[in-house]
């Protein structure tokens, strides 16, 4: 299980998508979130930070044991 984020000017795009990949084909429910124009490690609590912080938020509480 897991949440990736990445943005479009994210050094490391292209290994956060071949990551999510991976997860996906060995069966691991997995989200991948790109923000437009983002860097790498988000926007220091950008509206797209806020919004990727609520995505993580709801997979947790879908998937966490209780």
């Amino acid at each position: 299980m897991g949440s990736r984020r990445t943005g479009t000017r994210d050094l490391f795009l292209s290994n956060t998508v071949r990551m999510h990949r991976k997860l996906r084909n060995a069966g691991v429910e997995a989200e991948l979130h790109v923000g437009e124009a983002m860097p790498h490690g988000g926007s220091a609590g950008a509206p797209e930070d806020q919004a990727f912080d609520a995505e993580l938020q709801r997979f947790l509480q879908r998937h966490s044991r209780r």
